[in-house]
């Protein structure tokens, strides 16, 4: 043993034992503590096993490795005429990069798509999906790809991998329109996206990454269905950027920026509350705690909170759908509360469901379904016209609110069965016709281009409500199982329509 590794001798210990420095190999392996006591070569672990006690096993350096040195020599592989000055210490408040970072890739917009079909995108964005994800400007998103177009020196990474973000939404959603796309995919944008750094751990946190982890999100799900892993990790990359901006870096936010996160706030609630309906776990994204009315967006125009923009702002009149998303809100915040109660009871459940149909009974006109001239339920309502964002607003509520119904009743049943209830109660059966009925209404009266236009996210919540009919049709009696058969015919055909997967798709078993 040498002069290095020699027990240390504690004059205070009576028991004469020393801990070594280094510990034997025998005890190393064992990791248990090296003891030897006074006069003795041997340690006591060695002494009382009979072994030979050695230190002759090499030991490793402690401490994470010199990442440092380690992209120096990255970076000499690629880039030969780099003079390595090892002896400079390296700066920790900006630590180097690999050589694949985000700084050192050329990359310009129209990697991601020509001009014209960027332009294509934009607008499909703004035209179908912005009525139910308002979270972008257009002027704003219009003039920053012009800017794009024009930099010499390379475009922003964080602003290219949100431009492919949005593409891949759009192709994700309008299955129909892809045509119009080019060479455009969902997994093209990815890897662009990936070049430029989307999951590099040295990025940091901004508004820009959020919008652009949930866009990749809504992309991935209407791709591959809420199953997917991928899906669930970006959920979750979203969830948890929103709720650091939120409570880090907020104050330091624009009111626009403030604006836009507490919108996507709510998109990400709503969606995760999707996903724990149709049986995924609920990645929690609200707390008890939180104040919800400090977390509604404000209903304003949004070219008042805009600053910088060029005059072409004003060649696209705004739509605020502000009122619809905050109507969204409440219906999960309703649907939240009634899964939270240690025990459902069918009380419960009952002024849930009453809830929830009051919810959208405070809606402007233009978004309530009964308003509507198509609507053969409007009866003595005020009939208001809309466009075509206000009608895809207007089924997203409806469609959403039916489907929690429609949740909240198949619990009813649950426990109804629990109590050795052999037929489907009188008033759960007649609540799921008018579910029913109000969903073929609103199936049958709306462009599919409307439906198109909300996203395959739609298509489940309508099977959803639809697999509750089987239940009519096997256990009901005859009259009411005959009607349950005929609107059953009638949504399936419906749902045949809307439904524009690929065929591979349900093969593969992605029903959701």
């Amino acid at each position: 043993m040498n002069e290095k590794e020699k027990p240390r001798q504690n004059d205070n210990n009576p028991t004469g034992r020393v801990r070594s420095t280094a510990a034997c190999d025998a005890c190393r392996a064992r990791k248990v503590r090296c003891i030897y006591l006074p006069d003795k070569i041997k340690c006591s672990m060695c002494t009382e096993l009979g072994v030979e006690c050695t230190q002759v096993r090499p030991r490793k350096k402690r401490g994470p490795k010199n990442r440092y040195v380690e992209s120096l020599r990255a970076r000499l592989d690629v880039e030969p005429g780099i003079d390595p000055s090892f002896g400079d210490s390296p700066d920790l408040s900006s630590p180097s990069l690999p050589a694949t970072s985000p700084q050192s890739i050329s990359c310009d917009i129209e990697h991601i798509a020509s001009l014209p079909v960027l332009q294509q995108l934009v607008e499909d964005w703004f035209g179908w999906i912005h009525p139910v994800a308002p979270i972008f400007h257009r002027a704003q998103i219009l003039d920053r790809i012009m800017q794009a177009q024009t930099a010499n020196n390379g475009s922003d990474p964080s602003f290219l991998i949100l431009v492919a973000s949005l593409c891949a939404a759009v192709v994700a959603s309008l299955r129909r329109r892809r045509g119009l796309y080019g060479a455009v995919t969902v997994d093209g944008c990815f890897d662009t996206a990936e070049r430029l750094g989307l999951w590099d751990r040295h990025r940091r946190i901004s508004l820009e990454w959020v919008l652009a982890m949930y866009n990749f999100t809504s992309a991935t799900h209407h791709e591959q269905g809420i199953g997917s892993p991928l899906a669930h990790r970006l959920s979750a990359e979203t969830a948890m950027g929103v709720k650091y901006l939120l409570y880090h870096d907020f104050d330091q936010m624009s009111i626009l920026d403030q604006q836009v996160l507490k919108r996507l706030y709510w998109l990400i609630y709503a969606a995760q509350c999707t996903f724990d309906m149709h049986g995924w776990p609920l990645l929690v994204l609200r707390q008890a705690y939180e104040q919800v009315n400090a977390l509604i967006p404000l209903d304003v125009p949004v070219e008042g909170l805009v600053e910088g923009i060029s005059e072409a702002s004003h060649a696209f009149p705004s739509q605020s759908y502000i009122p619809g998303l905050n109507a969204l809100a409440r219906l999960f915040l309703i649907w939240q509360a009634s899964q939270s109660v240690p025990i459902k009871t069918m009380e419960h459940l009952q002024e849930s469901m009453k809830q929830a149909q009051q919810a959208l009974a405070d809606l402007p006109p233009q978004l309530k379904w009964r308003s509507r001239p198509g609507s053969p339920m409007n009866g003595e309502d005020r009939v208001v016209d809309g466009d075509f964002g206000t009608d895809v607003q207007t089924v997203n509520l409806k469609v959403t609110q039916l489907h929690i119904r429609a949740n909240l009743l198949e619990q009813m049943n649950g426990l109804a069965r629990a109590q050795n209830v052999l037929l489907t109660p009188t008033f759960i059966s007649e609540e799921r016709h008018r579910v029913v009925d109000e969903l073929l209404d609103l199936l049958y009266h709306m462009p599919n281009e409307v439906f198109d236009a909300n996203g395959y996210s739609v298509v489940p919540k309508i099977r959803d409500i639809g697999g509750a009919l089987l239940d009519e049709v096997r256990t009901g009696v005859f009259g009411a199982n005959q009607q349950a058969s005929l609107n059953l015919n009638r949504l399936l055909a419906k749902l045949e329509e809307l439904d524009v997967r690929c065929q591979e798709d349900q093969l593969q078993g992605n029903f959701i």
